[in-house]
């Protein structure tokens, strides 16, 4: 080939090589440069938010910037058509069309926080507009929030339904049926249903992790106090809803397997906790005599969270056996579904045990390594957890110095494998210490003087003692920044006293307890049952030394505490220096 051929031939391929790379390469967001934070707005549609007599079924919705192509299942369009709509993005345009139109009906599309722009940048709230067939739009609506019940924050991003009540009563089943309206949360987990015809609907909030607009197992969920909610089109109260776990089904025993010739385990379908620590909540035999063997102790290792491991009292012959958990709840979920009883079959192998319990740290410890000494909260009592559980020797030869008590220590347990010891109240500054073992950890307990109070009454919207109208337990739980909750009840006239809590800023939640189980319980969609009261305290509560913080009458029936309910500090005794500011 000649060298001008050749050239032009390298040229040629070059330019091929080029092209086709540019046709199989992926699209990515522009790189260098400060990051793109900004959502897509929506500067205009076709028809107009709001439009009335619309013929078209065509609907254009343009951005101020280009769009992800993924972005169109963000598009939702009620009522719900046999035909779903066709949705197209191109560029900046998002193109809705759908198969026919119905009269004198109003029509909503929603756009969730699934639209991103081409760097990814999703909405931070979603879009709503409206337009008519008929002369004029449907404008009732409903509204509110939908919060974590644990602590009372926004929960975004989760789909909101409505369901137009018929005649018959019937409530819905979400699990089998779209929603007659839709829509999804904010980041600070408000709602507004909006453009809804005039009449009651039943509402829902479901986390719709696959949106198809069905409630599926596994998903969490929020149901309203009542069923239905009116829709109209003055103010009306907002809803609050709070996200209940779906999850109701009890660990499953699978199997039982031997380690030794006296420790076994049985595996769940789930990662396991102890509702109960008892060996009597188990029963072990030989399976052809029946003959019943002890069972020494019974835990869940922390590397073997599906499983809940018991030791006998003694070695095991080599032959069958059964364990059987013979009390109900004895092993739950982290929800709290406990487990039925049961029993498995299984074959100890002829190998000793040789699982040794060593010493895996104090409880509680310290936050940080240089920390010589661990305040302890109010009520909390000290402790050891071990690798295994430990024999009553060792058990026995944990003492405490700066406790007056000769006596070995009195204990309690949980899990099987951390023990806490009933070290007298009276003992404000002491030493605990492992056994023979150089392991030592210092413990001081507030004195009363370092502590404040919070109290309060519970009331219903006539004034009346919400315990003493309803005979329902009230629980009150007072939240610290970190940390485990402080727990109490109401009394029967309504009032609850939080005596000793350290100082600091605490929320408050209440919970009407219907079924007595020491938890809040956020009902069941269908059939639907209402979940139990919940409601947080406006703002914190400030706990001062050495002050009683009085939180006043609550209604719990009000959505939320109105600022004129918030707490007053009042002082319990005299304080050694000047009163804090404002007293």
């Amino acid at each position: 080939m000649y060298p001008h051929a050749l050239v032009l031939a390298l040229r040629l391929l070059a330019f091929l090589l080029a092209l086709a790379a540019a046709g199989c390469a992926t699209p990515v967001p522009p790189t260098g440069g400060p990051a793109d934070t900004t959502p897509p707005a929506l500067v205009s549609s076709s028809p107009e938010a709001g439009a009335v007599r619309v013929a078209s079924g065509e609907i254009v919705l343009t951005f101020s910037e280009r769009l992800d192509a993924a972005g169109a299942r963000a598009v939702q369009v009620t009522p719900e058509a046999e035909t779903p709509p066709e949705v197209e993005i191109r560029g900046r345009e998002v193109r809705i069309t759908l198969d026919s139109l119905r009269e004198a009906t109003t029509y909503v599309v929603t756009v969730t926080t699934d639209l991103r722009d081409a760097r990814r940048v999703a909405l931070r709230a979603p879009i709503t507009l409206a337009f008519a067939t008929g002369d004029e739009l449907d404008r009732a609506q409903i509204s509110g929030r939908v919060l974590l019940p644990q602590d009372g924050t926004p929960a975004s991003g989760v789909a909101v339904w409505a369901y137009a009540a018929d005649s018959s009563g019937a409530l819905p089943d979400p699990s089998q049926r779209p929603p007659d309206y839709q829509t999804e949360t904010g980041a600070d987990g408000a709602f507004s249903l909006e453009y809804l015809r005039r009449g009651t609907f039943f509402v829902a909030a479901v986390q719709d992790a696959n949106r198809n607009r069905r409630a599926d197992p596994g998903e969490a969920f929020a149901l309203p106090a009542r069923p239905l909610a009116t829709a109209d089109t003055t103010e009306a109260a907002p809803l609050a809803l709070y996200l209940a776990s779906a999850d109701s089904l009890a660990p499953e025993p699978q199997r039982a397997r031997g380690l030794s010739d006296q420790r076994l385990a049985v595996r769940f379908s789930e990662l396991v906790r102890l509702g109960s620590a008892s060996p009597e909540a188990w029963a072990l035999a030989d399976s052809a005599s029946g003959a019943r063997v002890p069972i020494r102790a019974v835990y869940v290792d922390p590397i073997s969270p599906q499983e809940v491991r018991l030791v006998a009292s003694r070695p095991l012959a080599n032959v069958p056996h059964q364990i059987a958990q013979v009390a109900q709840g004895v092993v739950t979920d982290s929800t709290g579904n406990g487990t039925a009883a049961f029993s498995l079959t299984f074959t100890p192998p002829a190998r000793p045990d040789t699982v040794t319990a060593r010493f895996a740290g104090f409880v509680p410890s310290p936050e940080a390594p240089t920390d010589s000494v661990v305040t302890l909260r109010p009520g909390v009592l000290p402790g050891v957890r071990f690798t295994a559980p430990p024999d009553s020797a060792a058990l026995d030869a944990v003492s405490v110095t700066g406790a007056s008590t000769d006596e070995p220590l009195a204990w309690e347990t949980s899990d099987g494998l951390t023990f806490r010891f009933l070290v007298s109240q009276e003992a404000t500054a002491f030493t605990l210490r492992a056994g023979d073992s150089t392991q030592t950890q210092r413990y001081r307990r507030l004195a009363p003087s370092e502590t404040g109070a919070l109290v309060g009454s519970i009331v219903d919207a006539s004034g009346g003692s919400i315990r003493g109208a309803s005979g329902e337990t009230v629980l009150i739980e007072a939240l610290p920044a970190s940390g485990e909750p402080y727990r109490t009840t109401a009394d029967a006239s309504g009032r609850f006293a939080f005596p000793a809590l350290p100082p600091g800023e605490f929320r408050v939640r209440f919970v009407v307890d219907r079924d007595g189980d020491g938890a809040w319980t956020g009902g069941r969609l269908a059939p639907y049952a209402a979940p139990e009261t919940l409601a947080f305290a406006s703002g914190t509560q400030t706990i001062r030394a050495r002050f009683e913080t009085d939180m006043g009458e609550i209604d719990l029936g009000a959505l939320a505490l109105p600022e004129a309910r918030s707490a007053r500090p009042v002082r319990r005794g005299p304080p050694s220096g000047p009163p804090p500011p404002g007293q």
